[in-house]
């Protein structure tokens, strides 16, 4: 009996799958997905990937930028935008993480225009699903500059947000204007083994020379209008405590200014 009693129980079980399979619905043609990717820049390879939303699109689309060295990725943000119909395309600066060639700030303000313009290639933009017309950019504290650097340097970039943005050339010198941040800084920046070619005396030398070429400030007339949102915090732990206050301030920038009729 108790042997029955099994057999009959799996074929029960065996008819209630397949009776959810039958009522399941089927995947869309245009799931939301992750697709890997790969840019160049100056013959050196860039480590990447984008979240797509859900849908044919084509989506407004957020180049999402990292900092400094990059441990903090804002990911959640990233898929919450993706649930929101957005895309999300995000990616490592040369000589950071694993991306070939070296790490500089000058580097990383090129590798973003190269992974706009990207992005904004007829192609790609079809492939990816990007409405190449619909871009912005979100940074956190040195991903903050870049975001920043983005927009003044590429017309095409509708709106920008930073996450306690850095402006890496303030006062045409940077950190190292002040001497009290500048030995602190230059020790940590001696343990970012992550960054290729990186060290301290690199980055000292990088803004003395090239201070005011990082200066935003020397730039902000090319912003042209164009909306932008400045998120200021204590510190970069600041926005653990409530990330969904972080998240929803985003989405409704973006939504707001961002996406288009």
């Amino acid at each position: 009996m108790k042997f029955a009693y099994k057999l009959n129980l799996i074929f029960v079980l065996i008819i209630l799958n397949l009776s959810n399979i039958s009522n399941a619905q089927p995947i869309g043609e245009f799931p939301a997905s992750t697709t890997e990717l790969t840019f160049n820049a100056a013959g050196k390879r860039m480590t990447g990937f984008i979240y797509q939303a859900e849908g044919k699109g084509p989506h407004p689309s957020v180049l999402l930028l990292h900092g400094y060295p990059g441990n903090e990725k804002n990911l959640d943000v990233a898929q919450a935008l993706r649930s929101n119909g957005w895309n999300v395309l995000f990616f490592h600066y040369r000589g950071a993480w694993g991306s070939e060639g070296e790490f500089s700030f000058l580097n990383a303000e090129q590798d973003v225009q190269t992974v706009l313009q990207y992005m904004s290639d007829k192609n790609n933009a079809a492939k990816l699903r990007i409405d190449s017309n619909l871009i912005s950019i979100v940074g956190h504290s040195m991903g903050g500059h870049m975001a920043m650097a983005g927009i003044f340097d590429n017309q095409s970039v509708n709106c920008a947000i930073a996450y306690d943005g850095a402006n890496l050339g303030v006062s045409d010198v940077g950190l190292i204007k002040d001497p009290e941040t500048t030995v602190p800084w230059k020790e940590y920046s001696d343990t970012l083994f992550m960054l290729n070619g990186w060290s301290g005396d690199r980055a000292e030398k990088e803004l003395k020379e090239y201070g005011k070429a990082l200066n935003l400030v020397r730039r902000v007339n090319s912003l042209n209008g164009r909306p932008v949102l400045l998120v200021a915090a204590d510190s970069d732990h600041s926005f653990n405590a409530d990330r969904t206050e972080l998240i929803n301030t985003t989405l409704s920038f973006l939504n707001s200014n961002c996406k288009g009729k």
